[in-house]
């Protein structure tokens, strides 16, 4: 693939070094993203149910350093995309409810985590607006949701182990119980069993088809495995039921990406940035990396300094500081989008 794109930008001598530089960063970044991991999460109530305004996720690493920070999305969920594997403290807050926060260790293991957050209504505090709980959370027997509410605790304690084990007797005590075998997915997808994980998601999405969470989860498990054409129609149908979960035109810009269509690619990320209050700023890398690769060399320098301005002091600011700097140099960008 950066065979490729070399090939087409050295073939205009005088972008060369520059453009070399860029292709080098983003191969880099690549690369390094077998170093990085990403972090998902999912805040709810003690009664189950997504929490949708009025949360902020904080990620720190160990010494109270700021990573990033965000609000959830309308399904009460967060991204951090693309962090250094290491050890992290991740805080919530809501309106109405206690503060949390969870040490998580992001060692050499897998590449992506899934957190649950359960969050406690403070004293004499109203809660904030949520989500409706899924369909089949009614219909699901005592003794299920009881084995439900035992795995919620292990993952609010990262116990991923006794979380699984929970989840699996509930969803045998209630085969279509959609919450349930969602979140055992999820845990069977950090877990790396993902033939069990496909299952779980797959019989969430029969028994309950209008269950967002198990969308996302089942999109972002067959991009992983790279089965991006299979992928893109399970996405579709989550952006209609959920038209403004930006989640899921995200994982389709992923899935296009993969199947090399770069113009839709382009256009599920910038919708994605569109919906969301607080973008991951490595959107604008993946921006880049597309115009690169349709020599559209000014929006690529736009989409870098666009991510010098989310994330001034991120881990990729150096080095495409110094790029801009060449380009600049070299006649890359018109001259009018450099002074900008």
């Amino acid at each position: 693939m950066w065979r490729d794109l070399l090939r087409a930008i050295v073939r205009h001598a005088a972008l060369k070094p520059a453009a070399c530089g860029l292709i080098m960063l983003l191969a880099l970044s690549r690369a390094a993203a077998q170093q990085d991991a990403n972090l998902n999460g999912n805040v709810r109530t003690n009664q189950g149910v997504a929490l949708s305004s009025g949360v902020e996720v904080r990620l720190e690493t160990a010494d109270h350093e700021l990573v990033a920070e965000q609000p959830v999305s309308t399904a009460g969920e967060f991204y951090f995309l693309h962090v250094p594997k290491r050890d992290y403290v991740l805080t919530v807050r809501a309106e109405g409810f206690e503060t949390y926060q969870q040490e998580i260790n992001m060692g050499e293991g897998a590449s992506n985590y899934n957190v649950v957050i359960v969050l406690n209504p403070a004293r004499k505090a109203p809660q904030a607006n949520s989500s409706p709980p899924a369909l089949s959370d009614a219909q699901a027997p005592k003794e299920a949701r009881r084995e439900y509410e035992k795995a919620e605790k292990a993952l609010a304690a990262n116990k991923l182990a006794e979380a699984r084990v929970h989840l699996a007797k509930a969803a045998e005590l209630y085969p279509c119980y959609a919450r349930a075998q969602t979140d055992l997915g999820m845990v069977l997808s950090q877990q790396q069993d993902y033939t069990k994980a496909e299952t779980a998601l797959r019989k969430s999405l029969q028994c309950d088809p209008g269950y967002l969470d198990a969308y996302v989860e089942l999109g972002q498990l067959l991009n992983a495995e790279k089965r991006f054409s299979e992928a893109l129609p399970l996405l579709a149908q989550g952006v209609r039921l959920s038209p403004d979960s930006w989640q899921f035109y995200y994982q389709s810009g992923v899935a296009q990406y993969g199947l090399k269509q770069y113009s839709a690619a382009e256009t599920q990320y910038l919708k994605a940035q569109s919906l969301n209050s607080s973008p991951p700023p490595e959107l604008n890398v993946k921006l880049a990396d597309i115009y690169l690769k349709e020599n559209a060399f000014d929006k690529a320098y736009a989409k870098m300094r666009d991510y010098l301005k989310a994330d001034p002091q991120g881990r990729f600011a150096p080095r495409i500081r110094e790029i801009m700097k060449q380009m600049e140099s070299k006649g890359v960008v018109a001259a009018g989008e450099a002074a900008k």
